[in-house]
């Protein structure tokens, strides 16, 4: 379609009669400006005339478009998928195709809020996903590092009522080979044994505990420039729904033997008491370790601590005396470890 601007019309209106009056004078065969004659009258247009719609003129129509720097037409966007439908809002350049409305139709409306809408919807359902993996994953980790916990120390909660859920019943008497009853501790160690590793006259001290379960005895060598303490207590252990496993005397006097070797280990602040040095402790069984802890209180003292565990009974002997300073004779720790290794096998042998 040829394209151009529309041609000039008169400035003014034209006097009363000069459309329709053939016999105007002065008007017929005048040229006009272009040199060609005028036609004989001027032909009146109807705005409703139908036969305009069917041939427009060349500056009619979609056809005009704006033009930028230079003269050059600026055109809408060509349509990359001319046969999908493009919502578009009003005034914007509309695409051509059937599936447009026309004439009195209502336009398509902008979806651009919309779709701006639904992506911040997005975006919160994103973030709220992984605000929830997130605190899920910490729980999740928490439990497990708890679990890991009571795991290592042994203290399962309600672990008596998880042994009777899978049927292992409680044990409430001593089984057989279990002991009912301990010796007195100070009839355990001979004289030979205090004579050599504590030379001299001792004060010994029994403290009775009020029970046929439990007994200890504490011997001491405070003379001129020696100072030793031998101290063994023995301890038979009950049944007691608070122990570990079936809740048997057994399994209680392992409980014991746990702590007390935790202890020695990893001491609590609480008591101020130094970490140990754990070695075997050859000859008492498979439930035995020796312990060396040495203490900086005005003068260092060294103390052996042996722990042995037989069936339901606990022995715990300890030897201490001066590594060096305040006046006392310095004992060496191997002479420790050795008289408290001998102490705790004669208790040993009169247990049996």
């Amino acid at each position: 379609m040829a394209q151009g601007y529309p041609p000039g019309r008169p400035a003014g209106l034209p006097p009363r009669g000069r459309h329709g009056q053939p016999d105007e004078p002065g008007r017929r065969d005048r040229p006009g400006r272009d040199g060609r004659a005028r036609p004989e009258r001027w032909e009146q247009l109807d705005a409703f005339d139908d036969r305009l719609d069917e041939d427009l003129p060349p500056w009619a129509g979609l056809g005009i478009h704006p033009t930028g720097p230079g003269g050059k037409q600026i055109r809408p966007p060509r349509d990359p998928d001319p046969g999908r439908t493009r919502v578009a809002s009003p005034g914007r350049d509309r695409p051509a195709g059937d599936d447009w409305p026309r004439g009195d139709e209502e336009w398509p409306r902008d979806n651009r809020a919309d779709a701006r809408r639904g992506r911040q919807a997005a975006a919160r359902a994103r973030k709220s996903r992984r605000r929830i993996l997130a605190v899920a994953g910490a729980v999740m980790a928490v439990v497990a590092i708890t679990a890991a916990a009571l795991w290592a120390t042994k203290t399962w909660p309600f672990q008596s009522k998880q042994t009777v859920a899978v049927g292992a019943p409680l044990v409430t008497t001593f089984q057989r080979g279990e002991f009912q009853s301990v010796p007195n501790a100070c009839d355990e160690i001979s004289p030979a044994l205090l004579a050599q590793y504590l030379p001299g006259k001792v004060a010994r001290v029994s403290q009775a505990l009020g029970s046929t379960t439990q007994s200890q005895c504490t011997w001491t060598l405070d003379r001129h420039a020696n100072f030793r303490v031998l101290t063994v207590s023995t301890q038979a252990y009950r049944p007691s729904l608070l122990a570990s496993g079936n809740g048997s005397a057994t399994a209680s006097a392992t409980d014991a033997y746990d702590q007390a070797l935790q202890g020695l280990r990893n001491p609590p602040k609480s008591s101020k008491q130094p970490r140990a040095q754990l070695g075997a402790a050859v000859g008492l069984g498979r439930y035995a370790f020796t312990a060396l802890q040495v203490f900086h209180v005005g003068t260092t003292t060294d103390e052996v601590t042996v722990v042995v565990r037989d069936r339901n009974v606990l022995i715990h002997v300890t030897m201490q005396a001066p590594e060096h300073g305040g006046g006392f004779r310095p004992v060496p720790a191997a002479t420790l470890r050795a008289a408290a290794l001998a102490a705790a096998h004669e208790v040993l042998a009169g247990l049996r």
